[in-house]
């Protein structure tokens, strides 16, 4: 495997820094399904599920200020110290949330953390990694995330069966801090010598064609979370009128949930790293909408009608968001400097990801019509490809 042949011809240091980072990457998605279960099930017993998307509007307002808040740290503070407070600040806030039943606040902060943990882990490593090592490692990356993902599934249901939901979100804290500790065992990537204030990430996107070119994301990823959540809604109304019976539907989901993660690590393990160094990068980018069009177009023909074909979609798409997608969103970065990647995930990765999501759930109040939907699908994935094009115009200048 290539990335096997990588740690091989690797020099020692770069080879711990590697572990080193995909152990805390593997703790931050380990630590999520422990803080999410949690936090959801002391929301719906508090208040309710009818009450939880005024807070994930709420979500994204806070969101906004830890990103601010962060941003203006990054200008004075190596990221891994940010990283480091940003994880003290969730640990004590679902702490103080625990013990004195906020869990109004634990379930904002649920959808604030992860997005901050995930994102600046992610924008170091494309910084630190050389570039033509980071396409052979996007993919090892995301697989290692998965992984910590399952086991921390596995975690939660063991845990709340025989201790309780509160001692989910204890344990929970533990790992939410960890990885804080391992993060700062990597070196930095501001240079040595440098003594005057860095630019904050935000501030560095005002060259006018940076600010154009993460515009492009920022669409690209809108637009990608427009039509997955669409996608989403679509299969929650077919798997709701196919399936009654309470049990059986949360057997089904449990397959569904499987054979997604299933499906994501073997891309992610076995797919991307033999074709991102291979594709180049526009034509790849654009077959990730291509193969999301003829899904929609199998939905709307009669192959699509019943559960499975929507199903084994829902599947593919899913698992092509998590692995596909995101990995080479990530590259999408490379031709950014250092603080201009953190500022551009910023916006792109935390900012419209969570708003695209609140509003598209909005939309979704109001707009059921399956025919409409299906039409709205193809339209964005018509969008999305020409937003692709417009993208790598930029892309190519910036290289």
């Amino acid at each position: 495997m290539k990335i096997v042949e990588l740690l091989k011809k690797s020099d020692p240091a770069y080879r711990k820094h590697l572990w080193i980072f995909l152990v805390a990457y593997f703790l931050v998605l380990f630590n999520y399904p422990l803080i999410r279960a949690s936090s959801i099930t002391l929301f719906f017993e508090a208040f309710g599920a009818k009450s939880s998307p005024a807070a994930l509007f709420w979500s994204v307002a806070f969101l906004s200020v830890s990103i601010y808040t962060c941003n203006k740290l990054q200008a004075k503070f190596s990221v891994q110290k940010v990283f480091l407070w940003a994880s003290i600040f969730s640990v004590a806030t679902f702490l103080i949330s625990g013990i004195f039943k906020l869990a109004y606040v634990a379930f904002i902060w649920k959808e604030i953390y992860i997005v901050i943990q995930v994102h600046l882990l992610l924008a170091y490593a494309n910084n630190f990694f050389k570039k033509e090592d980071f396409k052979v490692l996007v993919g090892p990356v995301g697989a290692a995330g998965s992984l910590g993902g399952i086991l921390g599934g596995l975690l939660t249901s063991a845990i709340s069966q025989h201790s309780g939901t509160l001692n989910v979100l204890w344990v929970g804290l533990l790992f939410v801090f960890v990885p804080a500790l391992f993060f700062l065992m990597t070196p930095s990537t501001r240079p040595a010598n440098e003594t005057t204030p860095k630019t904050s990430p935000l501030a560095s996107l005002n060259d006018p064609l940076v600010r154009k070119y993460v515009f492009y994301i920022a669409s690209v990823v809108a637009l990608t979370q427009f039509m997955i959540n669409i996608l989403d809604f679509k299969f929650n109304l077919a798997f709701e009128a196919a399936i009654s019976d309470s049990s059986a539907r949360t057997s089904y989901l449990g397959g569904i949930y499987t054979w997604t993660n299933f499906a994501t690590f073997l891309m992610q393990v076995f797919l991307l790293p033999y074709i991102l160094p291979r594709v180049s990068d526009r034509n790849y980018h654009l077959f990730i909408p291509t193969s999301f069009l003829v899904c929609v177009t199998i939905l709307m023909s009669g192959f699509g009608a019943g559960l499975m074909s929507v199903a084994v979609i829902y599947i593919y798409v899913k698992a092509a968001d998590y692995s596909l997608f995101s990995s080479g969103k990530e590259i999408l970065y490379q031709p950014l400097h250092p603080e201009q990647k953190y500022g551009a995930k910023y916006l792109t990765d935390m900012l419209v990801y969570r708003t695209s999501k609140a509003l598209v759930a909005a939309v979704l109040i109001y707009l059921q019509s399956s025919t409409i939907l299906n039409v709205l699908m193809i339209v964005l994935l018509l969008f999305w490809m020409i937003m692709i094009i417009k993208l790598f115009t930029i892309h190519r200048k910036l290289n």
